[in-house]
């Protein structure tokens, strides 16, 4: 099934009560990963403003995520950007990679996530963006490990530009990334 039939799918799924409420689940998280070709990313982007509309139509409060804003903000908040360029030219691109890596250490990230969920009245779910541009700064899985106790039961939709498989993520099909058990495919290629 190609992207555009998944992305099809997505917006009946999203404004379903069942899915928001996180009924059939058990005691899992609500964490889903739409996964899709790197080279969708164009379209991906497209159709997240689409599913946008389409939530707002139905009255559903959502916040959008962009993981690589995020760690703008964050990094700017800490290091003004003459600094990073003077440290680039002193130190090399990894040195710089290594520091802002550890700026953006994932409890950072977490707090940030939780300061911007609490500012909203109402969150019914939240889209996680940006994924692909904002690595090799930061790791899904160690975003999702981090966020559980900031959600709760509140559904996650991360858009990932590769591929899961319900246990391995793969960055644009061509970096494997640590294991991740703990979120859902939302739709299966065998999906009907």
């Amino acid at each position: 099934m190609n992207t555009e039939a998944r992305v099809e799918l997505l917006k009946g799924k999203i404004i379903r009560e069942d899915f928001l409420k996180a009924r059939g689940l058990g005691n899992e998280v609500p964490f889903w990963i739409f996964d899709y070709p790197p080279e969708d990313e164009h379209f991906v982007r497209y159709s997240i403003l689409k599913i946008q509309e389409r939530l707002t139509s139905h009255s559903i409060h959502f916040k959008e995520i962009d993981l690589y804003e995020l760690c703008l903000e964050i990094i700017g908040s800490k290091i003004p950007s003459e600094k990073i360029d003077e440290y680039e030219s002193n130190k090399g691109s990894d040195k710089l990679l290594k520091k802002l890596q550890i700026i953006l250490k994932p409890e950072n990230i977490k707090k940030e996530i939780q300061r911007m969920i609490a500012s909203e009245e109402t969150v019914d779910l939240v889209l996680l963006t940006g994924i692909g541009k904002a690595w090799p700064l930061i790791r899904l899985h160690s975003i999702l490990n981090n966020l559980q106790p900031v959600l709760g039961n509140t559904p996650l939709i991360a858009f990932y530009p590769g591929e899961y498989t319900n246990s391995e993520l793969s960055l644009f099909r061509r970096f494997k990334d640590a294991n991740y058990y703990r979120a859902f495919r939302i739709i299966d290629e065998d999906t009907t």
